[in-house]
């Protein structure tokens, strides 16, 4: 999938205004798509209007890509913070291995040591596997396929890295790289059904329970379905991937079965242990203090995650089992939500989370909204391609107070998610760390409920084969929160996905959730400046809540 910050959704949204482009990515060049100097002072303008930064069309026009730009732009952003209010000092440059920097036993990121605490008070747990499955049609080379996933985890230490410890504090021990990597090959062609046994295969490497003091952070099984249809079973343990590092796995693997000497440009300069170490270096004193103050400040102390009403009563333990549904937005209505967005000065993923924003207040009755919003860490040129997990959770608050329009609920959005795109540094644990006085693991703190827009996903590409699709469906069965929101651009409209919590939740009211959660899009667009409590859908979802719910305190 292609994954953008907010800041480069915003500047998308720009270029498609005023270039009329329609298919804008972090590779696009102005000038490309017709973009002229005398443009780029409108852009500017834009910018600054709409960004509150200042940058010089000049120096837009020299950093040409929609990525350089943006560059730029969050750089204009976080001078402007400084000037106006206590802010993080700009990011420094990452550490280089090769100047010796890096400790003998590298701590783990944030992120790694929150999954490597999870993983040791349930050690048999699943929950975070990343299951993929990569379906392969043409003359496949199976030598030829095992020697570049070889190179890959060469080139790539996280994914040869185990997780030790010494007196109870977890280190990165980084394996030499691998003569071989394992890819053991399955053949059912002869099975009556190859793709039913395909899957039940795939379902049992998903399931693996990862021993992450012994075990390398990805396991691979090629499986033969026919003479020229293939499926690639790749299971990570997300303390080593995120969404963004799947795609370039899959992405420099099919580069380098293509071409196995150039194959992904050699060992990259910055690991991800180096990565850790700089965040460590960088995430204390007065930058720590700035984004501890931002957030202390758009939350507040012990902040209360949303209460949505439940069909059963919280247990006191979560099992963390789910299931989900799903619904699509049609082309028709995702046309219109694309272009209400656009001339409110919203991307299409503002418009969705505001029309849910309105859905969780009116159906949990309650003004003041919070929900997770996952952003992808990578706000520097140099991260853009680094394998690891550096995904993080961000808090996106936002009132209902004063009864507003939907146009008014979408600029509030907007500037919700811009904030927390500008602070999203600080690690979610460390906000909780600071914020939270008192709370239970069994009880999620700051927001129980989120909400995530996914770009259409590209295919890698492997030469002489005629097809290659990439499945990243994860686990059916599990839920992280009370409520999570999936919504991924496909073709023209928009695929729903709504995981949730079966301890919560019958299958009726996700199923109603998203039902209502179309009408209140359609309602919102339609009628976008009456109140938009009063919405319908809203309204409907409220008395159905009230007939049979328990409430969650």
């Amino acid at each position: 999938m292609t994954v953008m910050g907010f800041v480069e959704e915003e500047l998308a949204q720009m270029w498609a205004d005023l270039l009329g482009a329609t298919d804008v990515t972090l590779g696009s060049h102005w000038q490309a798509l017709g973009g002229r100097p005398e443009t780029a002072g409108t852009l500017a303008d834009r910018i600054d209007e709409e960004l509150g930064a200042r940058v010089e069309p000049a120096g837009l026009l020299d950093a040409g890509t929609l990525e350089g730009m943006a560059r730029l732009v969050r750089g204009a952003m976080a001078a402007g913070r400084a000037g106006a209010a206590p802010a993080a000092p700009a990011a420094a440059g990452p550490a280089d291995p090769r100047a010796g920097t890096r400790p003998e036993r590298p701590a783990l990121s944030f992120a790694q040591q929150r999954l490597w605490f999870m993983q040791q008070i349930d050690p048999d747990t699943t929950l975070y596997n990343v299951p993929t499955v990569l379906r392969l049609r043409g003359a496949l080379d199976h030598g030829r396929l095992g020697r570049a996933l070889t190179a890959l985890v060469a080139r790539h230490e996280v994914l040869r890295t185990t997780y030790r410890e010494s007196s109870g504090v977890p280190h990165q021990a980084v394996a030499a790289a691998p003569g071989e990597f394992p890819l053991p090959t399955t053949d059912l062609s002869a099975a009556a059904e190859p793709a039913a046994e395909a899957a039940r295969i795939a379902a049992e490497a998903g399931a693996y329970v990862f021993d992450l003091a012994a075990d390398l952070p990805l396991r691979a099984h090629l499986l033969r379905l026919g003479a020229e249809d293939h499926h690639l079973v790749v299971t990570f343990h997300h303390i080593a991937i995120d969404g963004w590092s799947v795609e370039i796995f899959f992405r420099e693997l099919g580069q380098l079965y293509g071409d196995p000497v150039a194959g992904a440009g050699g060992t990259p300069v910055l690991q991800y242990a180096d990565y850790a170490v700089r965040q460590r270096e960088r995430l204390r004193g007065d930058t720590l203090d700035a984004l501890t103050a931002h957030w202390r400040a758009v939350l507040g102390d012990d902040p209360q995650a949303l209460a949505v009403p439940t069909d059963h009563p919280r247990p006191r333990h979560r099992s963390f089992r789910g299931a989900v549904v799903t619904r699509e937005l049609g082309p028709e209505l995702t046309s219109r939500l694309r272009e209400f967005g656009r001339a409110e000065r919203g991307t299409l993923n503002m418009t969705l989370l505001a029309a849910f924003q309105a859905l969780l207040a009116g159906w949990s009755g309650t003004e003041d909204v919070t929900v997770g919003i996952p952003v992808a860490g990578r706000t520097r040129p140099e991260l853009q391609e680094l394998l690891g997990c550096l995904i993080n959770m961000v808090p996106v608050r936002v009132g209902l107070g004063g009864d507003p329009a939907f146009r008014g609920l979408l600029a509030r959005t907007r500037t919700a998610l811009l904030d927390a795109s500008a602070q999203q540094e600080l690690p979610f644990d460390k906000l909780v760390e600071a914020l939270v006085s008192r709370r239970s693991r069994d009880f999620l703190p700051v927001f129980r409920v989120m909400f995530s827009f996914l770009k259409e996903q590209s295919d890698p590409v492997f030469a002489g084969l005629e097809h290659c699709s990439l499945d990243l469906t994860g686990p059916q069965d599990t839920a992280k929160y009370d409520l999570s929101l999936y919504a991924q651009e496909s073709g023209a409209g928009v695929a729903l996905t709504l995981e949730y919590d079966t301890d919560l939740f019958g299958p009726e009211t996700p199923a109603a959730l998203l039902a209502a959660y179309e009408q209140t899009l359609h309602d919102a667009i339609t009628f976008p400046d009456g109140p938009v409590l009063d919405l319908p859908a809203v309204r409907f979802r409220v008395s159905a809540a009230e007939r049979n719910t328990h409430r969650d305190r």
